[in-house]
């Protein structure tokens, strides 16, 4: 597997944070995590993969205002064309099911922004 799919959007898989996987998995698709909102947490989760917010709506920005990356699902109608296209190859960014980062990586996250 490759960085892109052959659909041109980013491949990515969904981990939880608990333990550093950094930012590649070992198939070359991009680690990330959901972000939990609200607070800031940047790019980074601290195991190394990207924080990630699913979008909704029409974006002005790339990044959420937490600092994670707007991404768009697009294996998940309807396409919003709307931030970073991913296609998830393990896991899920939904947000009934799914990852949401460990207790852990969310603490250390706030602890790193106070």
């Amino acid at each position: 597997m490759s960085f892109y799919a052959n659909n041109g959007s980013m491949n990515v898989t969904v981990v939880d944070g608990s333990v550093y996987t950094g930012l590649y998995a070992p198939d070359g698709s991009v680690n990330v995590i959901k972000s939990p909102g609200g607070t800031y947490v940047g790019l980074h989760h601290p195991c190394g993969a990207l924080w990630v917010t699913l979008t909704t709506t029409t974006l002005s920005s790339l990044f959420a205002p937490d600092g994670s990356l707007y991404v768009d699902d697009v294996n998940s109608p309807p396409p919003k064309n709307t931030g970073q296209p991913v296609t998830v190859v393990s896991g899920t960014l939904h947000p009934s099911v799914g990852t949401l980062g460990s207790p852990m990586g969310l603490l250390l996250a706030l602890t790193y922004a106070a």
